[in-house]
C-alpha cells in the first residue's frame, strides 16, 4: 500500500503534469486561432460562414479550405481536452 507521503507526491506530480499539458494546449489553441484569423482575412469571411458554406460544398476543394476546416475542428478538439483536464484537476 502507498504511504500518505507517496500518495501526496503522486497527486502533486499528476496535478503539475496536467497544468503543463493545459498550458501546452492553450498555446496550440492560440496558434490555431492566429492561422484561422489569417484565413478569415484572406477570404473575407468569418469562420462560422466558412464552415456553413464549406460543409454545404459551396466553396470547392481548395487546400486552404481543408486546412481552415481542420484548424477549426482541431481547435474544438483541443478545447475539449482542456475542459477534461481542468475537470480532473478540480477533483
Amino acid at each position: 500500500m502507498m504511504s500518505a507521503t507517496a500518495a501526496s507526491d503522486a497527486e502533486l506530480i499528476i496535478k503539475r503534469s496536467l497544468e503543463r499539458e493545459i498550458g501546452l494546449l492553450d498555446m496550440k489553441i492560440r496558434l490555431a486561432e492566429e492561422e484561422i484569423r489569417e484565413f478569415e482575412q484572406q477570404y473575407e469571411m468569418n469562420s462560422q460562414e466558412f464552415m456553413s458554406r464549406f460543409e454545404k460544398g459551396e466553396l470547392g476543394d481548395s487546400q486552404d479550405f481543408f486546412e481552415w476546416w481542420g484548424l477549426l475542428r482541431g481547435k474544438d478538439a483541443i478545447a475539449d481536452e482542456i475542459k477534461k483536464a481542468k475537470a480532473v484537476l478540480s477533483l
